[in-house]
């Protein structure tokens, strides 16, 4: 996931403090649960995994801006709590689903208690109960998450700037992504990776479709009530495209466009041509140990690396556990 992706702006805190363990989210993510090795079951699975993850599941604010002319203008309110607007990232805030999500939580608490104390490979068992008890991956926290919540209604920060609360990492699990505190847990008692590997999986194949079932169902169920009184059906968006054209654009302008663009780069270096970007060749020094991070991302788009680093702090490694091996010479 590149973090400069704008989706993903509700989590970038926990992306850059080490709140996700993405080794487990991989796993996760390409976890196969059918007996075949493709099917459109398993397309669907991950499909919907990636959606999540990324924050582009089909809640209201991604429906507005992928059919304008069939929703209402305007922000479209969660059809849960009928306050704030349907979101992403207002899923795991909302407080209608509090009650819901407590359940859940103290059900799989328990169940990882159980599980740890059946299966685990650590000789220093003592501590099992108080580090689950008082970890946040099993705590509910009300005024935590109303706090997140007002910054949907500040009018001084931006709609997209919404931040999941680092004390709740269970919401993370609401999004297919595994939150270091719950993967720390199973380091700490698990000392073999096959075992860890197939006994995390599978607890988190347990938790995530309890909270699906509890959380994202009823969000589904509830939206679908309120799009069909407005007479919003799955065949008008299967043939939006079709009645809702873009406009052509004039193929001079476009012509004339791709011109500019490649006179334009005749200009600027071979390596760096756009000055609009927040780091312009000319005006930045390169950290030579940060070209290691940058050149290993998996981009999907094509361009140097340098062109698409955007505005944090990607030179300091100093929240990163131990990358003496790149400063050193």
């Amino acid at each position: 996931m590149a973090m400069n992706n704008s989706s993903l702006k509700p989590i970038n805190h926990l992306i850059r403090d080490g709140s996700i363990d993405w080794s487990y989210t991989k796993k996760w993510i390409n976890h196969n649960p059918t007996d075949t090795p493709t099917s459109d079951k398993l397309r669907k699975i991950h499909a919907e995994k990636i959606k999540k993850s990324t924050f582009n599941y089909t809640t209201g604010d991604i429906l507005r801006r992928n059919y304008p002319k069939l929703y209402p203008p305007g922000q479209i309110l969660c059809t849960n709590c009928d306050q704030y607007e349907d979101t992403n990232a207002h899923v795991g805030l909302c407080p209608s689903h509090r009650s819901n999500i407590l359940t859940v939580l103290n059900g799989y608490k328990q169940k990882l208690l159980n599980l740890i104390k059946e299966k685990n490979t650590s000789s220093f068992t003592f501590d099992i109960d108080h580090n689950i008890n008082n970890s946040n991956m099993f705590k509910l926290l009300p005024d935590t998450l109303n706090q997140a919540l007002l910054q949907q209604t500040d009018t001084s920060t931006p709609r997209d700037d919404i931040q999941i609360p680092k004390t709740q990492p269970w919401i993370l699990l609401l999004h297919h992504l595994i939150p270091t505190e719950l993967s720390d847990l199973f380091y700490m008692y698990f000392g073999q990776q096959k075992l860890r590997d197939h006994l995390l999986i599978q607890y988190v194949a347990d938790f995530t479709t309890a909270l699906k079932i509890s959380i994202w169902s009823i969000q589904a169920r509830n939206f679908k009530k309120w799009e069909k009184s407005l007479n919003i059906t799955s065949k008008k968006k299967k043939q939006y495209r079709r009645h809702h054209k873009r406009p052509l654009k004039d193929s001079s302008n476009m012509t004339r466009s791709t011109t500019d663009n490649i006179n334009l780069r005749g200009h600027y270096s071979a390596y760096y041509y756009n000055k609009s970007l927040p780091y312009f060749k000319h005006l930045i020094t390169l950290d030579d140990s940060a070209s290691i991070r940058w050149t290993t991302c998996n981009f999907l788009h094509s361009g140097t690396w340098e062109s698409y680093r955007d505005t944090l702090s990607f030179n300091n490694f100093d929240y990163l556990p131990d990358f003496s091996f790149i400063r050193s010479p």
